[in-house]
């Protein structure tokens, strides 16, 4: 009896650990960064087919066949539909855009999302991966591991800790220069992670947030530009990167 009644305490206790713990994670991710004003962006037109489903939102050029595509990583506890606005401009330049939804809105837990994305489109020939903040790392960990698959990487207020200097990418990392959540620090001592061609870019005015739309986030510095203006620089710099 005493060593069922011991079994017993013990399975218990795990029990309670575990709902502990899990109440604390689902606590955490309950809480998020919500869409904008995005409704819009993600009507479909004349010019761009839109897609939303519990995986992704396609944004599909409707000009031209398109032969480019864009794979998107949400960053930490923002809602993949923020992201609309800088998707759809991409998608109305003829670049085939794709922004991936997050389990639980956190892309450690998506790293290899890119991989359906990318075998569901064979009309795409060639393919760059971009993530912001925790999904722009997260990209960088499933570049690493897909140099084959992809031609290019974005970093939009992120930075990669694993070794791509030598993969051949074209990458090109864009920040804002009032960015206070970044670690400014881990940036530069990780762009040696990064190819010698590089293009390191910063847009002034621009902070972290407003590469999507999202509102303010806590502890990020006043942005002095609108974040209309940080995305067209931003999708400039990337269409320059594919058409390089």
């Amino acid at each position: 009896m005493k060593k069922h009644k011991k079994l017993l305490i013990t399975l218990i206790s795990i029990l309670a650990v575990f709902a502990f713990v899990a109440g604390i994670f689902f606590g955490y991710t309950a809480v998020y960064y919500h869409a904008v004003d995005v409704d819009t962006y993600l009507e479909s037109s004349s010019t761009v087919q839109v897609e939303n489903n519990s995986n992704s939102i396609t944004f599909k050029p409707l000009d031209n066949d398109a032969t480019t595509g864009f794979i998107f990583y949400p960053g930490a506890k923002v809602e993949a539909e923020a992201y609309a606005p800088l998707a759809r401009k991409l998608a109305e330049d003829d670049i085939y855009t794709v922004i991936v939804k997050m389990p639980f809105n956190l892309a450690m837990f998506g790293i290899n999302k890119a991989d359906s994305v990318i075998s569901s489109t064979p009309s795409i020939s060639s393919w760059y991966l971009g993530g912001h903040s925790l999904g722009g790392a997260m990209g960088s960990i499933y570049t690493s591991r897909n140099y084959e698959k992809l031609d290019g990487l974005v970093l939009l207020a992120s930075y990669s800790t694993k070794d791509l200097s030598s993969s051949g990418l074209k990458v090109a990392t864009i920040v804002g220069s009032n960015d206070q959540v970044m670690k400014a620090n881990e940036f530069e001592n990780n762009k040696v992670n990064l190819p010698s061609n590089t293009s390191f870019n910063t847009i002034e005015g621009g902070n972290h947030g407003n590469f999507a739309s999202y509102g303010h986030q806590k502890g990020d510095g006043e942005a002095t530009i609108t974040m209309v203006e940080q995305i067209n620089q931003t999708s400039t710099i990337i269409e320059n990167l594919i058409n390089a």
